[in-house]
């Protein structure tokens, strides 16, 4: 037993003498960044591995522009996994900016009030208020001047003013926020194009910053596209499946915006970082939303011929097997945004045929929203004085409040020009976010009305559109037995395949579409 002792003291020196030499091995290497499969040395030659004097190689201040979902969303969660990072959002609508700053946030996602809330979280993106300071909602230009690296999650609203049937994009705001950068921005900066834009649209920054910026301001313009899915969007930024971070090929690109970029996604598997080109990470964002919308117009398709025959919606989709996201309801606006820009840029290409394609698939969608919309005016009597009718619910699905572009606003604007006066009711929406969505569609508006309490939304009408899923709708929450006593005839029915039990509602007098 005397060299029990000896042998704990030679294993102790041993241990100390290993790491000190892996950790000396450690601060030798710096770390590799992988473009396009090779490090950054190999794809520009020379082995450049010094820091260039003025690039950014970490990240203490970060500005996100737009508060809507995407950009406020990222920078709660980016927050709470960056603790030495200061977040500023800034936005044009002062709307936003005080929304944010309550204590009622203008997204309702799952998880999204624990972390808005959390110590930590708030603890670092700074606020206007005194609540804290995680994340601050401030001014745009104060926010661009403080910050290292700025997030560009401003998505353009499509642009119906040509008359076509398939909608544009309205880069205005895109521009606007871009000018914004180049007359606050002094020294380096990284700019980083997280919204929805045409394929191409990184080069098409770093040129307008070029050209419109001061001489002593230089950019790296970076693609760090979103995949969140609204009602899930939390929990696809905590656990993404993948990062595609996309960058242009030239020889003055920076591996340490690459590097710092990545930072900020410390905690999330380095196999899930993926780097690439740029046009490769916009155009595979773009085509990931439109071959899910693609997906979508299928299944709408066949729900015609669902409803026109004895065929139920559900089993046809579990023979055929559809995405998950297709039957809980993902889509709107911003599929409808990524499909226009693939049209967009099959007509910039010349690429009719691709254009005409995906083209189809958007009118496809617009198809059955006024397809809906005609069933629903064409059951209620016209020499009816009344011909109300009640939309329940006008967020894009079941726990989020993304309502931007909905196809429940397409529908509202479809119902009233057939003449029918509609109320919309939604506990989870503000009367102002309603309003303001539907001032993005043109129709008879002044027939619209925004009721804060579902019963007077059914009392009276000739119809109920039960739009989102939300529990309070449920059959075993509301009683569906008194809306339609409160209703008048044809006390007409129609809303989520599946939610509710068609024969029982028959039962309690509806005319179920």
């Amino acid at each position: 037993m005397p060299f029990l002792p000896l042998l704990v003291l030679l294993a102790g020196i041993t241990l100390l003498i290993s790491r000190r030499r892996y950790r000396a091995i450690a601060d030798r290497e710096s770390s590799r960044v992988i473009v396009g499969g090779h490090t950054y040395s190999e794809s520009v030659g020379n082995g450049q591995s010094s820091v260039r004097e003025g690039k950014v190689e970490s990240i203490h201040s970060a500005c996100i522009i737009g508060a809507g979902p995407v950009g406020a969303l990222t920078a709660v969660v980016l927050a709470s996994q960056n603790l030495h990072v200061r977040f500023h959002v800034v936005d044009d609508d002062p709307r936003l900016i005080t929304a944010w700053n309550s204590d009622r946030l203008p997204v309702c996602e799952p998880g999204l009030d624990e972390l808005a809330f959390e110590d930590h979280a708030v603890a670092s993106v700074s606020t206007a208020n005194t609540k804290t300071a995680k994340y601050h909602f401030l001014n745009i230009h104060a926010g661009i001047a403080a910050s290292d690296l700025i997030f560009l999650c401003v998505d353009p609203p499509l642009d119906n003013s040509s008359g076509d049937e398939t909608p544009g994009l309205d880069l205005t705001n895109l521009k606007a926020a871009i000018r914004a950068i180049a007359q606050v921005s002094a020294g380096h900066k990284i700019i980083v194009h997280r919204g929805t834009g045409p394929s191409g649209i990184v080069p098409r920054i770093k040129k307008m910053l070029k050209k419109t910026a001061s001489p002593s301001a230089s950019f790296e313009v970076l693609s760090n596209p979103e995949f969140l899915v609204p009602g899930t969007a939390i929990r696809d930024l905590l656990y993404p499946v993948r990062i595609i971070i996309g960058h242009i090929f030239s020889e003055d690109m920076s591996p340490e915006a690459l590097t710092a970029l990545k930072g900020l996604y410390a905690w999330v598997p380095e196999d899930r970082i993926i780097t690439m080109d740029a046009w490769s990470s916009e155009l595979g964002k773009i085509a990931a939303s439109a071959m899910l919308a693609q997906q979508t117009s299928s299944i709408q398709s066949l729900r015609a011929l669902c409803e026109s025959t004895n065929a139920n919606i559900t089993h046809i989709e579990q023979i055929v097997g559809a995405l998950s996201a297709i039957r809980h309801g993902a889509g709107g606006s911003s599929l409808l945004r990524d499909v226009g820009c693939l049209v967009y840029l099959a007509r910039e290409l010349g690429l009719p045929e691709v254009a005409e394609y995906w083209r189809e698939v958007l009118k496809m969608e617009a198809y059955q929203v006024r397809r809906l919309a005609q069933r629903i005016s064409g059951s209620l009597t016209r020499g009816e004085e009344r011909r109300d009718v009640a939309v329940l619910g006008f967020a894009s699905k079941w726990n989020t409040i993304e309502i931007g572009h909905t196809s429940v606003a397409r529908l509202v604007r479809e119902l009233t020009c057939s003449g029918v006066k509609v109320d919309i009711y939604d506990s989870h929406v503000s009367k102002e976010q309603i309003e303001r969505a539907l001032g993005l569609v043109s129709g008879h508006l002044d027939a619209v009305t925004v009721v804060e309490d579902l019963h007077a939304a059914c009392s009276g009408c000739s119809a109920v559109v039960l739009h989102t899923d939300w529990d309070e709708f449920k059959e075993n929450r509301l009683d569906w037995e008194k809306v339609a006593g409160e209703m008048e005839s044809p006390k007409v029915l129609c809303g989520p395949h599946g939610m509710l039990d068609r024969q029982r509602m028959e039962k309690l007098g509806f005319k179920v579409l």
